[in-house]
């Protein structure tokens, strides 16, 4: 049964975010262990899993627009609605921010869930029809930055990605092209496209060592760059780089509701499009072996595995 106000949801599905796995390889860093998160009340240890979508099987007391039997997904992320930027919309960047799964508040280590950072992400490097964009990085964020920008109108999207298979993924999404960093020059290889150029804006959904770096350096100046991922570690950036170029850095920290009205949406009218970056489904029991150690500390081709939690009984 649920409570008054919850509801209960029979998880379908759960993807394995890269959040997920900085906080198992390098954690933890928002995940509260020493004191209870200001919204969720909880510490460690708690159940993973934010990026889930299953069907309701009951409704609390008072819960009106959720019915039993409704397909649902869920807005992960947690806001106090005090602080100014709940007050003008930007849930987002509440200075108490939590996500359920990782500050607490019920995981369930659904299904396209990381779009909403995507249309999110193409609001803040304003780029649109006739505009350029570097993607570095494709996996899943960085392929749904393609399919966003390809939706919006880019009219020349260039994708970063040392992987083959990823890089072939990004292609038929929509990429105009695509480069390998460790072989080539990618910012030579931008300007050779783009008439010397540089893009419009760039969006580093990579957090390699060099990725901020190449993003500024193949922006053209009075551009933005969006940071799209998080670091386990701090990078080294010349500020003078900035200076010469006027160039803006924003980063990109999850979602306001109405970008995952924007997510939900779209992955409504793109949905066989969506399907095929899930490159691999496992059971709950294979979690750790299966999904976290092979994405931490393998090279691998994957796109989003999802876990089927029916799968583990």
């Amino acid at each position: 049964m649920a409570g008054p106000g919850p509801i209960k949801v029979e998880v379908e599905a759960v993807g394995i975010c890269g959040s997920d796995v900085h906080e198992y390889v390098a954690g933890p860093t928002p995940v509260p262990i020493d004191q209870p998160h200001p919204l969720t009340g909880e510490v460690a240890p708690f159940v993973f899993g934010h990026e889930f979508s299953g069907t309701v099987v009951a409704v609390g007391e008072g819960v009106e627009r959720v019915k039993i039997g409704h397909r649902v997904t869920a807005n992960a992320t947690l806001w106090c609605g005090a602080y100014p930027s709940c007050s003008a919309g930007w849930t987002n960047i509440c200075r108490t921010i939590g996500f359920h799964g990782i500050t607490g508040g019920g995981g369930a280590l659904a299904r396209f869930k990381p779009l909403a950072t995507a249309t999110h992400s193409v609001a803040l490097g304003g780029v649109g029809p006739g505009d350029s964009a570097l993607i570095l990085g494709a996996g899943p964020i960085g392929l749904m930055l393609v399919q966003v920008r390809v939706d919006a109108g880019v009219k020349i999207i260039i994708v970063s990605e040392p992987s083959e298979a990823r890089r072939r993924a990004a292609t038929a999404l929509g990429a105009m092209d695509t480069v390998d960093p460790v072989r080539s020059d990618v910012v030579a290889f931008i300007n050779k496209i783009n008439d010397g150029h540089g893009v419009t804006a760039s969006f580093d959904a990579a957090a390699a060592p060099l990725s901020l770096e190449t993003a500024i350096a193949a922006t053209r100046a009075r551009s933005t760059v969006v940071i799209d991922a998080a670091w386990e570690k701090p990078v080294s950036v010349n500020p003078t780089t900035l200076l010469r170029r006027e160039a803006i850095i924003r980063g990109r920290l999850a979602y306001p509701g109405s970008d995952f009205d924007a997510a939900i949406a779209f992955a409504a009218h793109h949905k066989e499009a969506l399907e095929t970056m899930i490159t691999r489904t496992i059971s709950l029991d294979d979690v750790i072996t299966a999904g976290f150690e092979p994405i931490a500390f393998t090279c691998h081709d994957d796109i989003k595995v999802m876990v089927r939690p029916e799968r583990g009984d």
